[in-house]
């Protein structure tokens, strides 16, 4: 008889287990449908008529709307400082574009005045050239002993062969032998 006893006891606890999950599922179903009513202006257990003449009252409404309120404040206030920055960046921008036009033209003239400037040294170079040719070689010698190899190879670049072969003849012959190898090394350097 205990064992038939105990048997009662067990189906009757499984039974009241069925019961208390479907009461909880039962009440998980009131719970998810809480939000669907309230959006449609109702309240659980209160009928919808009801409802639309007493709004639920909801904690923290008040506060939440300030929030919003200065939430979107707070972003009109940096969406103007953007706007303010982005302006002054234009003008930035701007001013940057005129100077670097300014710089443009600038370098443009320079390079121009260096052209002719580079035709005047040529011309002058050219010139001095050609009086050194004319000169008497014992003299022009003594000139160009006097000069930096690098000068006078430029000088005797510039002149005709023999005027030039004079020149090197009457020139201290270290000095000649310097000159002698620059104006080889325009040679090799140009080939």
């Amino acid at each position: 008889m205990r064992s038939g006893v105990g048997n009662r006891g067990n189906a009757l606890l499984i039974l009241a287990v069925c019961f208390f999950g479907s009461a909880l599922m039962r009440a998980g179903d009131v719970v998810a449908a809480l939000p669907d009513r309230q959006a449609a202006g109702g309240a659980p257990g209160v009928p919808a008529a009801e409802a639309a003449r007493h709004p639920p009252e909801q904690p923290g409404a008040g506060t939440l709307a300030a929030e919003l309120l200065q939430r979107r404040a707070d972003l009109t206030e940096r969406e103007a400082k953007l706007d303010e920055r982005a302006q002054m960046l234009e003008i930035i921008e701007a001013r940057l574009r005129e100077r670097l036009a300014e710089l443009e033209s600038a370098q443009r003239k320079l390079a121009a005045t260096a052209v002719v400037v580079d035709d005047a040294a040529s011309k002058d170079v050219r010139h001095l050239a050609a009086m050194y040719e004319q000169m008497k070689p014992k003299n022009a010698g003594h000139i160009f002993d006097a000069m930096d190899p690098t000068f006078a190879a430029g000088f005797l670049g510039q002149m005709n062969a023999p005027a030039a072969a004079l020149i090197l003849a009457n020139m201290n012959a270290e000095k000649a032998y310097s000159v002698s190898l620059m104006l080889a090394g325009r040679n090799v350097d140009h080939q």
